[in-house]
Formats: structure tokens, sequence, C-alpha cells
């Protein structure tokens, strides 16, 4: 009786055991499923911008996403483009603290601590190491008034795509641009201005030593080969290279090509002004089949 009983309560406590590791087991798998489920996100400390602005700026972000499972990395990319959101409208050293998780039943809530700090408009803007390109032009290109409110990313676009291009078209390819700033702030001032100091490296003057296909006949070669607009031997100028892509894409001979993943570009070595450039084509189905 006594072995019957001992018997009886052990079957209880391993039938108790498995029911708790088995809540246990819905437990975490429920906290894993909400884990990996998009947060519903809240901002804190915001004084300038709207919390609706704030939100949209990253649900929007997130919403290229819905098509994969939620991850903390992609909030992170996506809280950094809110980052530059504020910063892009003055606010230069706007910054997020860390986000700050809750679970709420079934529900995952992130709040995002934000500090916008004081809006900056421009103040003095240097530019050093430029000869190619003048100061003059330079800042003209980057199109930043003193006095005004600085944008950052028209800083941005001007110094990486419109300055860049400026010098690439000259052969200047490895153009290169650091800016360094210098606010000016009052103790507690919610203004202040900003002078910047942009330190240019154009590089080297780069000509084209050889131009190569790789996917295409010697016929098809040929007649890609009369849609270019620039040759052998000449400085390499990158609008007319990107001329060249498009007239060799609309030729129906080969499939549209990508300037960026199509193109090798190499130089011969470090010192060397000379650069070989390799072009990958396949060709369509329709100039395949011509005899």
């Amino acid at each position: 009786m006594l072995s019957t009983l001992c018997s009886l309560r052990s079957s209880a406590n391993v039938l108790g055991l498995l029911l708790v590791l088995g809540v246990l087991g819905v437990v975490t798998a429920r906290a894993q499923e909400t884990a990996s489920a998009r947060p519903v996100l809240d901002v804190d400390g915001n004084k300038v911008f709207s919390k609706q602005e704030l939100l949209e700026v990253v649900n929007k972000c997130l919403d290229q996403y819905t098509e994969t499972p939620y991850s903390t990395e992609k909030l992170d990319y996506c809280l950094h483009t809110l980052t530059n959101h504020m910063r892009e409208q003055g606010y230069l050293e706007a910054h997020l603290g860390k986000t700050l998780y809750e679970q709420d039943e079934n529900v995952l809530r992130a709040t995002i601590p934000v500090e916008e700090g004081a809006l900056y408009r421009v103040g003095e803007i240097q530019i050093e190491d430029a000869k190619v390109v003048t100061p003059a032009q330079i800042l003209d290109l980057i199109n930043l008034k003193p006095g005004e409110i600085v944008d950052g990313a028209k800083l941005s676009t001007g110094l990486y795509e419109r300055v860049k291009e400026a010098y690439s078209n000259l052969g200047y390819i490895q153009y290169t641009a650091e800016v360094t700033p210098t606010f000016h702030l009052k103790e507690g001032a919610r203004e202040g201005v900003a002078d910047f100091a942009i330190t240019i490296d154009e590089g080297q003057q780069l000509k084209i030593r050889s131009i190569k296909f790789i996917g295409g006949d010697k016929l098809t070669t040929d007649l890609l080969r009369r849609e270019l607009m620039v040759r052998e031997g000449e400085v390499f100028n990158h609008e007319l290279w990107k001329q060249s892509i498009f007239r060799m894409s609309n030729t129906g001979l080969v499939e549209p090509i990508d300037i960026d993943k199509d193109v090798d570009f190499k130089k011969q070595d470090e010192k060397s002004p000379l650069c070989d450039l390799t072009i990958h084509v396949k060709k369509t189905v329709a100039a395949s089949a011509k005899p």
C-alpha cells in the first residue's frame, strides 16, 4: 500500500513537473513570438518635433521590411534615419537614447528617448586644399548661405554628389571631403551658429588605359564601342561615361548595363594615373537569335 501510495505521489510529481515545463514552454514560445513581432513605438522627450512626425519617419522606414521578420537591427537602422531627419532640419546635435522595451500582455512596446538639442544656423564655411575646383565653385554647389538654417542633407548632397560629380567629370574620381563643424551656442540658448571647415582631397586625375568587354562576341563588342563617348587615352569623364552606358543599353544588343554592378574599375597601381574599365554584358534573346 505504501509503495503504491509513493508511486502515485511520484507520478503526481512527475505530472506536475511536466505541466510546469509545458507552461514554461508555452510562455517561452510566446515570449519568443512577441520578441520577433514588430513593437508598438512611442517617443519621449521631444519638444520641437511632434510625436506624429517622428513616429511616421520610423514606421515608414520599417514598412519597407514588412515581407521579412522584424529584427532590432532593422529598428536600429530606422532610428538612424530618424536622427538624420532631425539633423537635416538644423538640429545638428540631435540624438536618441537607448530604446526602452516594455511587455504589456501580448504587446511589446518600445519607447525612444529623444533629445533634439539646439537649432543651428550657417556661420562661416571654409574650403581647404581645393585647387582644381575653386572654393567659390564648391560653395556655389553646396548652396548654403550664412544665416539660414543648416540643412544637413543639403550639405551632404552638395559635397558628396554635386561637388563629387564636378570632380569626376574632370577625371578626379577619387575625390573625398571631410567636414569638421564647430558649434557656437550660448548657455541656455535655443539657437546657435555652426561653422564648417571642409577639407578636400582631390586625388589624381585619371586617364583611361583600356576599355574591355566580357560576355559579347566580336561583332557585338564592335557595335557597342561605337556608342562610347569616352576613348582610351582620354581623361575619364563620369558624365560621358554614364551617357555611354545609357547608349549601349539602348542598342537592343545587350541587356541593360548597371553602371555600378556590371562595370569593373581598376587602377594599374596606387601611383599610376591610368585606369582600366571592364564592362560585363549579356546579349539579349533577340540579338542571340540572329544568325
